[in-house]
């Protein structure tokens, strides 16, 4: 089976095996350096669902709400009432919009698993908080982002930036065997170039927020 980047798509000759802590099979893309995991070796709907539902993701827990937080308080100065916005994948306890609605700001919800169903776009911003290491096919779901958000519009990403290959092994972020890929500034700046976005901020290690251009 020849394996191929599922950020760009890169062929087989620049996708190099990494070793991680279990039998688990990732690799590494030297063209956009996304670390992802085997097809073979992805969770099943099912064995996701099992491991979400052991989170405590609600606005009742305040050490969630304090994690959320650290995606909404950089992001909310380029917010603003007016605006119209999406939790992309907003978890089994949608948290995110209720905390933005306490700024008069409006965001709907939405998870592939849990649901509710996509809503119809566009959005003038789009948060996506501690999904982006679940996704399958990264191109996939970032063209769907793409699509929903408005020229100008803001996009959050929340995901902890992977260390180097070298560290990769070790790393406590692959504990969660829901986490299939890893991303880090250098893949960032790749989709950034790809789908045409800003950097506009990031904390340096789990929160990046971008601007869509326009045209």
């Amino acid at each position: 089976m020849h394996i191929s980047c599922s950020l760009c798509l890169a062929s087989p000759e620049n996708i190099r095996p990494v070793p991680g802590p279990s039998d688990r099979r990732y690799f590494h893309c030297t063209n956009c350096s996304l670390i992802f995991t085997h097809p073979d070796d992805l969770p099943s709907v099912s064995e996701e669902q099992t491991r979400y539902e052991e989170h405590e993701h609600t606005i009742e827990a305040p050490g969630y709400v304090k994690f959320l937080n650290q995606a909404i308080k950089p992001t909310v100065e380029y917010l603003s009432p007016l605006m119209r916005g999406l939790d992309y994948g907003s978890g089994p306890g949608p948290t995110l919009s209720q905390l933005l609605k306490r700024e008069d700001i409006t965001c709907l919800d939405y998870d592939p698993i849990f649901g509710p169903e996509l809503p119809p776009g566009p959005f003038d911003f789009i948060f996506s908080t501690e999904a982006f290491e679940h996704f399958h096919n990264v191109r996939e779901e970032i063209n769907r982002i793409d699509q929903l958000l408005e020229p100008g519009g803001i996009l959050t990403v929340m995901t902890m930036f992977r260390p180097g290959v070298e560290a990769f092994k070790n790393w406590f972020y692959l504990g969660d065997y829901t986490h299939v890929t890893f991303f880090n500034k250098e893949t960032f700046n790749f989709i950034c170039s790809q789908w045409g976005y800003e950097h506009l901020w990031d904390d340096g290690k789990r929160v990046i927020i971008f601007r869509k251009r326009n045209g």
